[in-house]
């Protein structure tokens, strides 16, 4: 008979984050943890999910967009102050940096190779 263990799973949730999550050192020093789409939570799900057509539609304004982008990064963040600061005083086309980096780390499986 096969088990399934708590423990186990949760095991399973820390190699992810650790293999598929990027983690961003925010302007006040602190580790931000940006977690992959498929560890998020039902709400932070449905933030990048609902923008995640927002990102990949070209005809767009490149500044709501990068907003998308940014709201994207907030859903998968662990330390959302910190990261909300830093995304503040970053140009645009850094914060959109921060974007790919992210879905490089692991999400581009998840939301089929999304860029910006």
């Amino acid at each position: 008979m096969a088990v399934l263990r708590y423990e186990d799973l949760l095991e399973d949730v820390n190699r992810e984050l650790t293999e598929k999550g990027l983690e961003f050192i925010a302007k006040d020093g602190k580790t931000v943890i940006l977690r992959p789409v498929l560890l998020l939570g039902k709400e932070e799900l449905k933030v990048v999910t609902t923008l995640l057509n927002v990102v990949g539609d070209e005809d767009a304004d490149t500044f709501v967009r990068i907003e998308a982008m940014d709201s994207m990064l907030l859903a998968a963040a662990d330390k959302k102050q910190s990261l909300r600061d830093s995304l503040e005083t970053l140009p645009p086309q850094i914060r959109t940096r921060v974007f790919d980096a992210w879905m490089k780390a692991g999400n581009g499986d998840a939301l089929g190779e999304a860029s910006a």
